[in-house]
């Protein structure tokens, strides 16, 4: 195993490469670009990504733990994928960053922020929300199943799908505009009189 522990690495592009074997701890990914590439028998611990692209990775015996992300595009990612399941924290932050075709399922994400990011034709499933805050977030398209949203802040967050039966969300915070649209799966008509 390769072994990178402190490093920044910078301006990176790798399209349907096989990075296998390497641990990375504590280090700085910086406009770097992986398409299509699959990450066999790595670690990511504690690494920071900065204006990064992750498109469409195949994840195996892989693990990423408390890395964060800020101004990156990640597209297709499927989370639960990293090992670790759901006590694990893979992700500590995602700031500004705009997401795109990506799964989250059975995820702790508690008392999250998810800092003005766009998180968009996406689905949480099974997921522990608690307490976390999507403020200011375009989720266009983005669904929730069966997750814990409750004391969420959703306000001035737009496009969400969420079903108020199949999720969790005693006190949660909606802005009223967007909350009408909570009310679509029991086909109830609001009149102004």
């Amino acid at each position: 195993m390769y072994s990178y522990s402190g490093r920044t690495i910078s301006g990176e592009v790798k399209n349907c490469a096989d990075i296998c074997n390497c641990e990375f701890i504590e280090c700085v990914f910086e406009d770097c670009q992986f398409t299509d590439c699959a990450f066999i028998n790595c670690t990511f611990s504690e690494c920071v990504f900065v204006r990064c692209s992750i498109t469409n990775p195949r994840v195996e015996n892989t693990g990423m733990m408390f890395s964060s992300f800020t101004d990156c595009t990640l597209v297709g990612i499927r989370w639960s994928g990293f090992s670790g399941g759901a006590l694990a924290f893979p992700v500590q932050k995602f700031e500004k960053c705009f997401l795109k075709y990506n799964d989250f399922e059975k995820m702790n994400f508690k008392q999250f922020d998810f800092m003005r990011s766009s998180v968009v034709d996406s689905a949480f499933s099974g997921c522990n929300l608690g307490e976390s805050s999507f403020n200011g977030c375009d989720l266009k398209n983005t669904e929730f199943h069966g997750c814990n949203l409750k004391k969420c802040d959703f306000r001035a967050a737009t496009g969400y799908n969420l079903q108020l039966t199949e999720n969790s969300v005693k006190g949660a915070r909606f802005s009223a505009k967007e909350a009408v649209r909570l009310l679509t799966a029991f086909e109830i008509k609001l009149e102004d009189f």
